[in-house]
């Protein structure tokens, strides 16, 4: 089984704009989005699932 990822701009720029209220709306994971804008903020990859890129979009 192959799992695509995807991490591009568009993605990153959405996650960086969640804020707390959004991101209970959207049914997100408090550590998922704090992980995931934590790796962004230092510059690394991340990794978006398909079940959190359907929620965000």
């Amino acid at each position: 089984m192959r799992i695509e990822r995807v991490d591009n701009k568009e993605v990153r720029s959405r996650i960086m704009s969640i804020d707390p209220q959004k991101r209970r709306e959207l049914g997100i994971n408090k550590s998922t989005l704090w992980y995931q804008q934590k790796k962004i903020k230092e510059g690394k990859e991340i990794k978006v699932y398909s079940k959190t890129i359907v929620k965000i979009e």
